[in-house]
């Protein structure tokens, strides 16, 4: 279930931050896929490592949506480069 809330907030942020981040963008598809991607990654590989604090699904979910706006900048930063 931890990976549909992550999904979905990785979702979320990249149809956000696609509204905000404007230039160097691959559109609708492309930020949310990598809202997505950055989102899953972020979240279940630090849960993996330890590095994740112990505060259950809300910080997971923090995590998530911390990763997956990490993921859209790092892309767009790369792109312009």
């Amino acid at each position: 279930m931890e990976f549909v809330w992550m999904a979905a907030v990785g979702l979320g942020v990249g149809l956000v931050m696609g509204q905000f981040l404007q230039g160097n963008n691959f559109g609708l598809r492309g930020d949310v896929a990598f809202g997505v991607l950055g989102a899953l990654v972020f979240g279940v590989g630090l849960g993996a490592t330890g590095v994740a604090p112990e505060g259950g699904m809300g910080s997971r979910v923090v995590m998530a949506a911390i990763g997956a706006a990490l993921a859209l900048i790092l892309r767009r930063v790369l792109k312009s480069v």
